[in-house]
C-alpha cells in the first residue's frame, strides 16, 4: 500500500519523504481544501514535483473546493500550473473540476476527494465511467464495506488512516459557512464542531484516527493507498507518523511507546478506529487537550533524532564505471533502467603524485546531499597521470545532472477546452416545490408543483404513493443493497421520482426506473458540473453557498432550481450526536443549544445518524421577485416539524409577498462565502 503523507509546505514535504511516505497531496495557492496552509506557486511546485520524483515520491495536487463559475479561468490556469509541473495526479471534489481537467489535460490521473462522499460501489464505477483512477472513501465506512468494494472495482482505493475526523460527512457540512460564512466545501473551515456547547460539552468533536495497528487488515482488505491528514500540522507530525507507517509497512512492530510519541505531537484524547470497527457512540469523542510541554519537546525531539540518524531519502542507487589515460576520460553511469556516459577534462602528466584508482573512486563517491547513493564504483586509471580534485568534481557533477535530466517529471500536454453546449436560460416563473422531513405533515397543495417525501418513514409516505407530483429522498449515507430495498419497496407503492443526495444513488436509482432529481448536497456550483450530471438528472438544486447575483449568472444547460425557505441542513452524521450528550430519546430527535443560546434541532434519520437543522429558518417570501429573476426553474420550501397549518401559511406566503418573521435568515444568498 502507498503511504500519503500531507505537506502544507516544503519542510513538511521534505520530512515526509525521510519519514519514508511513497507520495505527498499538497495544494496550490489557489482552490484547496486547506486554504489556510501556505500552499505551492506554479514554480514552487516545479521545484517540489522535481524534489520528490527523484526519490521516488509521486506528488498529488489538491483542486478539492466547491468552484464558481466565476473561478473558472483561476481553475485553468492553476490546471496549467501542475500540467507544467509534472503532478502525478490532482484530487478533485467538484465534477465540474473533474470535467474541465480531463479536457484541458486527459493525462493527469484523477483521484476523487473524499468531499465528494462516495461510499458505495454505484458512486464508484460512475466515478470511474467518468474517468478517475481514484477515489478517497468517504470516512464512516467500515472495513467490511471498504473491502467489499475494493472485490468488486478496479479502481484504486484509498482511505484516510490517521489525523483528525470531521463529524459530518465530507461535503455534507454547512455549519460554518452559514454561521460565519467560512464554508468547509471551500478550504476555509472554522470548526465550530470543536467548540463546547451546553453545559461545556463537546458533542461534535471526535477523537483523531489511527489504523497504524490495523496496517495489516487494511492491506488484506486491497486499499492501494493510506491517506494521512494533516497539511496544516508541523513537519515533526508529519514525520514521525510517516515513520510509524513505514515501519508497519516493513513488516515491524510498532511499540508503544512510538504510538505515545504519536499522541504527544498531536490527538485529541488518543485515538478512535470506531468507523472501521463500527464501533460507535461516547468513545469515539474528544477534544484537543494541552500535551505537557517536556512531553511534547521529547518527542519532537524523538523524531528530529531518527531523521538525523535513523532515515534516508528514497535514494536512487548509481553504478560509476571510470576509465581514465592518456587523453581519454569516461564516466559510464547506470542507475536503474538509464545508462549514459559523460566526458571529463583530460588527465595531465603527474609531475609530484600520479592519481590512483583508490583516488578516483574516493572522489567520485561523495554523493552527500543527492538523492542519490552509490551502488558500487570501478576505476581503471593509467600509471603517471595527474587529475585534480576540481575536474573529479566536475565530472561527478555532470554525470549526476545527466541521470536527473533523466528521471525528471515530465509535463503533461493542455489542450484547449471546450465550451459549455446547450445553455439553458429560463425566462418564466419558477413553481414551488415542498420537501417534508415529516410525511405525516405533508399537504398535496396544488400550489406545489412537486412534494418530496422522506422515504426513510415509507408508511407515512403510503398516501402519496400513486400521485404523480409525489417523489421520494433517501439517507445521504446509505449501502447499496439497503438502498435498493428501501427504493424497491417505495417503487412497488408507485413512487417514481427520486431525489438523490450524492452522485452513487444517481444511477442505481435510474437503473430501478426511478426519474432522479439532484439535491443541493451534490454541490453542484458551475456549469461543467451542471453538464456532466445533465444526462442522469431531470433536474439539479444548486448549492446554496452561492448568492442570488452567482446564480442569476451562471449558465444552466439542465433545469436548476433553489431552496427558498426553511431550516438548512448544516450536518450529516453517522454518530448520534444525542447519544453522545447522553440524551437520545430512541429517534424522538432533539436539539443542540451553542454557547450563545442558539437551539439547533436535531433530527434522527436512518440507522442512529443525524440531521444537524440551522436554528433559523431561510426566509425569502419578501424577496420572491429577487430569487424568482436568477433563472431557477423551481423553488424549494424545506419542510422539517412545521404543522400543516404552518405550512399552509408559507405556502400563502411564497405566492404573495410578506413581511418575514420574527426570526429568519437570508442564508448565504446575499453574504455569500469567503
Amino acid at each position: 500500500m502507498e503511504i500519503l503523507a500531507p505537506a502544507g509546505n516544503f519542510e513538511a514535504a521534505r520530512a515526509a519523504v525521510l519519514g519514508g511516505a511513497d507520495a505527498i497531496y499538497v495544494g496550490g495557492r489557489v482552490l484547496n481544501a486547506r486554504r489556510a496552509a501556505a500552499g505551492f506557486s506554479g514554480e514552487e511546485l516545479k521545484e517540489l514535483v522535481s524534489f520528490c520524483t527523484l526519490r521516488r515520491v509521486k506528488v498529488y495536487v489538491t483542486v478539492n473546493t466547491l468552484t464558481r463559475e466565476d473561478e473558472l479561468p483561476v481553475l485553468e490556469q492553476l490546471v496549467r500550473e501542475i500540467a507544467e509541473a509534472g503532478a502525478d495526479g490532482v484530487i478533485v471534489a467538484d465534477l465540474g473540476v473533474a470535467r474541465i481537467i480531463r479536457s484541458l489535460c486527459p493525462t493527469l490521473p484523477l483521484h476523487a476527494s473524499t468531499q465528494m462522499n462516495v461510499h458505495t460501489l454505484e458512486g464508484v464505477r460512475f466515478l470511474e465511467k467518468q474517468g478517475f483512477k481514484r477515489v478517497v472513501l468517504a470516512r464512516e465506512l467500515s472495513l467490511k464495506e471498504i473491502s467489499e468494494i475494493c472485490r468488486n472495482t478496479s479502481m484504486e482505493i484509498e482511505v484516510f488512516a490517521h489525523g483528525a475526523l470531521c463529524m459530518s460527512c465530507s461535503g455534507n457540512c454547512y455549519l460554518s459557512a452559514v454561521i460565519g460564512q467560512k464554508s468547509g466545501n471551500r478550504g476555509l473551515c472554522a470548526q465550530p464542531c470543536r467548540l463546547p456547547y451546553e453545559n461545556g460539552k463537546y458533542p461534535l468533536s471526535l477523537k483523531d484516527l489511527s489504523l497504524l495497528s490495523r496496517y495489516k487488515e487494511l492491506k488484506s482488505a486491497g486499499i492501494a493507498s493510506l491517506k494521512i491528514e494533516g497539511r496544516l500540522k508541523s513537519p515533526e507530525y508529519v514525520g514521525s507518523v510517516c515513520q510509524a507507517f513505514s515501519k508497519a509497512k516493513a513488516g515491524k512492530d510498532v511499540t508503544a511507546e512510538e504510538v505515545q510519541r504519536l499522541r504527544h505531537i498531536f490527538s485529541r484524547d488518543g485515538f478512535t478506529d470506531g468507523y472501521i470497527t463500527g464501533d460507535l457512540g461516547p468513545q469515539m469523542f474528544g477534544t484537543k487537550t494541552k500535551t505537557a510541554y517536556e512531553d511534547y519537546k521529547q518527542a519532537v525531539s524523538e523524531v528530529v533524532k531518527t531523521f538525523k540518524e535513523g532515515f534516508e531519502l528514497k535514494k536512487r542507487e548509481l553504478s560509476f564505471r571510470l576509465s581514465l589515460r592518456e587523453a581519454y576520460c569516461r564516466l559510464q553511469v547506470t542507475c536503474e533502467d538509464f545508462e549514459t556516459t559523460v566526458e571529463g577534462a583530460l588527465p595531465e602528466a603527474a609531475f609530484k603524485r600520479e592519481v590512483t584508482e583508490e583516488d578516483a573512486i574516493r572522489a567520485l563517491s561523495k554523493l552527500g546531499g543527492t538523492p542519490f547513493a552509490l551502488k558500487d564504483c570501478t576505476a581503471k586509471v593509467q600509471h603517471d597521470l595527474f587529475y585534480p580534485a576540481a575536474a573529479f568534481n566536475d565530472l561527478r557533477r555532470r554525470a549526476i545532472e545527466a541521470v536527473e535530466r533523466h528521471f525528471a517529471p515530465v509535463p503533461h500536454k493542455i489542450y484547449d477546452l471546450p465550451p459549455i453546449v446547450g445553455r439553458n436560460h429560463f425566462s418564466g416563473k419558477p413553481v414551488l416545490e415542498g420537501w417534508f422531513w415529516e410525511p405525516q405533515y405533508a399537504v398535496a397543495d396544488p400550489r406545489l408543483s412537486r412534494y418530496w417525501l422522506n422515504g426513510n418513514k415509507t408508511a407515512f409516505c403510503a398516501p402519496f404513493a400513486t400521485d404523480p407530483k409525489a417523489g421520494v429522498f433517501f439517507p445521504v449515507l446509505i449501502q447499496d443493497d439497503a438502498l435498493e430495498k428501501m427504493a424497491n419497496r417505495l417503487y412497488t407503492m408507485g413512487f417514481r421520482h427520486a431525489l438523490i443526495r450524492n452522485i452513487g444513488q444517481a444511477t442505481l436509482l435510474k437503473k430501478m426506473g426511478y426519474t432522479v432529481h439532484g439535491d443541493f448536497s451534490m454541490n453542484l456550483a458551475n456549469s461543467y458540473a451542471l453538464q456532466t450530471v445533465s444526462e442522469l438528472l431531470a433536474d439539479a438544486t444548486l448549492s446554496f453557498e452561492l448568492t442570488l447575483r452567482e446564480i442569476r449568472n451562471l449558465p444552466k444547460p439542465i433545469p436548476c432550481g433553489m431552496i427558498v425557505y426553511g431550516r438548512l441542513p448544516l450536518m450529516q452524521t453517522k454518530n448520534c450526536i444525542l447519544l453522545n450528550t447522553g440524551d437520545c430519546r430512541h429517534k424522538k430527535g432533539g436539539a443542540l443549544c451553542d454557547r450563545t443560546g442558539r437551539t439547533f434541532p436535531i433530527a434522527c434519520d436512518y440507522d442512529c445518524q443525524n440531521v444537524l437543522f440551522n436554528n433559523t429558518p431561510l426566509y425569502l417570501a419578501d424577496r420572491n421577485r429577487e430569487w424568482q429573476e436568477t433563472g431557477v426553474t423551481f423553488g424549494r420550501l424545506l419542510f422539517t416539524d412545521e404543522p400543516p397549518t404552518e405550512i399552509q401559511k408559507i405556502l400563502e406566503a411564497y405566492t404573495k409577498n410578506s413581511t418575514p418573521p420574527e426570526e429568519y435568515t437570508r442564508g448565504l444568498y446575499y453574504r455569500g462565502v469567503y
